[in-house]
């Protein structure tokens, strides 16, 4: 959600500022994070230490090119959010090689002489006479335009969101709201409309949250998204993250089991990785990993149907990781198979019923439908005859069969089963 440009116009001492989210001004992108650099020589402005830009070099040619346009483009190599104070449109031309993008934003603005602010993940673009280290303090007015969510619903959700120090103002105009706050809360403004005003939005505004007690939510963003739970659309609201992906709520039991395991101090240094197996399941790998003996420093969560699912997250130190891998991997071995008988079934249409419940047990586990045979009939009585299903297969594989076999229950009317 981050990399865009906002402009900034200064009229009657009032402050119009554009949001991305609206498309009423020019807008500039994002980028990575990397390592803090300094801010302008020669500039007194106070830079915040605690968000890390992108310090990757890169080659830039820009001729003829508008200044808003450049910021964008380095806003999007930079992952801030730019915006430009009391801006004239200017066309510049510039050329350099192996710089960083801030570098190359700190030369290009000096050379229109201004100079810039930072607090986070904003960047504030504009002459020493207008930018002042109390900017980030001041209030401004800012219209945003909403193209699906009415401006009464936008103003209704904002503010049961608990956003502070905020002022929302609807006019009869429904696609247009004006919100006064100062530059980091209509920052949050802006990201909540980006996260809500879609047209997926028109019937219902539901969202979940995740309330963090022991790390930030741009850390739990990014362990997310190690894990494989991209979001999409979601707002961070101090140690609240506001989830508006839809798509995710058939899964938010599985994703709050997640966070609790997340939630801890050390998981902000910690290596969060999804271990995928061959041969076992997660829950037999996480059962069998507690006894390698590597204490409460090492984590894991199978999710759902640990019995039957192949992926295992793991939680451990950066330091441990390589080892955790190791253990994994001997776990995850191919066994000798093993002949087990694991149904039997009586009665009429025994061995109907159980041929077809080969075919499904061999598409449920992915074990060839080879290794599934049924017996001959075992009580030698045609009208009441017994058969029994058994699997030729490794001692985990032949546990899975089992399970899905449980899972499954019971079976039709007119015949009698037992799970050997």
């Amino acid at each position: 959600m981050t990399g865009r440009i906002i402009i900034i116009a200064v009229i009657l001492m009032q402050f119009f500022f554009a949001c991305p989210a609206i498309a009423d001004a020019p807008v500039v992108g994002s980028v990575g994070k990397g390592d803090m650099l300094p801010a302008l020589a020669a500039a007194d402005y106070p830079v915040d230490s605690a968000f890390a830009i992108n310090n990757e070099r890169i080659s830039l040619d820009f001729r003829g090119v508008d200044i808003r346009d450049v910021l964008s483009a380095l806003a999007i190599k930079m992952g801030v959010d730019i915006i430009l104070v009391d801006a004239q449109p200017v066309e510049i031309n510039f050329k350099a090689n192996n710089i960083t993008p801030l570098q190359a934003m700190e030369l290009i603005i000096e050379e229109q002489g201004l100079t810039y602010l930072q607090n986070g993940q904003i960047m504030l673009v504009g002459s020493p006479g207008i930018l002042q280290e109390n900017f980030f303090d001041q209030m401004f007015i800012t219209r945003f335009s909403l193209f699906y969510v009415p401006a009464d619903k936008m103003k209704e959700l904002i503010g049961s969101l608990g956003v502070e120090q905020v002022t929302v103002t609807v006019d009869t105009n429904q696609n247009l709201i004006w919100v006064q706050g100062t530059a980091q809360v209509l920052k949050k403004v802006r990201e909540l409309i980006y996260a809500v005003d879609t047209g997926d939005s028109q019937l219902s505004l539901e969202y979940k949250t995740l309330t963090l007690t022991q790390i930030p939510t741009e850390r739990v963003v990014e362990l997310f998204k190690d894990v494989g739970i991209e979001l999409k659309r979601y707002v961070q609201l101090d140690n609240r993250l506001l989830v508006f992906d839809s798509e995710l709520f058939s899964r938010w039991e599985q994703i709050e089991t997640l966070v609790k395991e997340l939630d801890i101090t050390a998981a902000g240094k910690r290596k969060v990785f999804v271990y995928q197996f061959k041969n076992i399941t997660a829950g037999y790998a996480a059962e069998r990993l507690s006894m390698f003996n590597f204490g409460d420093d090492v984590k894991t969560v199978t999710y759902n149907y640990e019995k039957f699912g192949k992926e295992l997250l793991v939680i451990c130190p950066p330091n441990m990781e390589t080892a955790v891998r190791s253990a994994l991997a001997g776990l995850d071995t191919t066994r000798q198979k093993t002949r087990v008988p694991v149904l039997t079934v009586t009665g009429t249409g025994a061995h109907e019923s159980l041929n077809a419940r080969r075919n499904l047990l061999s598409e449920l586990s992915g074990i060839s439908l080879a290794n599934f045979h049924i017996s001959n009939n075992l009580s030698g009585d045609k009208d009441k005859p017994e058969y029994v299903l058994w699997v030729e297969e490794t001692p985990d594989n032949v546990q899975l069969v089992k399970d899905l076999i449980g899972e499954m229950g019971g079976g039709s009317s007119g015949s009698t089963e037992s799970e050997d």
